[in-house]
């Protein structure tokens, strides 16, 4: 299975992600892809964006994925990772529409060409570096099957959330 690995940017604009010396950020990838036809997994990529501003993060997202994936259409996050999101972006000339789901998982489902959806982990970005690596790398593993919040869970990114 073939992997793309690639930082969508390079300012970062909270410092959510740790620091790792004078001014330098912990190493490695922000988004991880399949690039490959076989979805077999539960993910088709993993993304640790670098801070809750979705005006910043969702237009870096989209950019990324685009070179990898071709065009995005759509993208749904999460509500309560996001907050208050636009309704549309445009993203290097192109409309993207942003649905928010109060739903809690820690997932966003990205629609290419308006008819195939992909679905990311999104780790969150205060994660510590070691722990979002282990969670990009988890859910991408073939033939994955544990739920994002599963995964962020067992690789040490945040405790399991309390139901009831």
């Amino acid at each position: 299975m073939a992997h793309a690995d690639f930082d969508i940017g390079t300012q970062r604009d909270t410092g959510a992600h740790p620091a790792t010396g004078a001014g330098r950020f912990a190493a490695g990838p922000t988004l991880r892809v399949e690039v490959t036809p076989h979805r077999e997994g539960l993910f088709d990529g993993a993304w640790w964006p670098h801070s809750h501003r979705a005006t910043v993060e969702l237009p870096r997202l989209v950019s990324g994925l685009a070179g990898h994936w071709g065009p995005v259409t759509r993208i749904g996050v999460d509500l309560e990772t996001w907050g208050a999101l636009p309704t549309r972006l445009i993203v290097d000339e192109r409309l993207v529409r942003v649905d928010g789901y109060p739903v809690a998982d820690d997932t966003a489902l990205v629609t290419r060409d308006d008819h195939e959806l992909f679905s990311l982990l999104v780790v969150p970005p205060e994660a510590p570096a070691e722990a979002a690596i282990a969670a990009m790398a988890r859910a991408l593993s073939p033939h994955n099957t544990a739920t994002a919040e599963t995964i962020l869970h067992e690789t040490g990114v945040r405790p399991p959330r309390r139901r009831g």
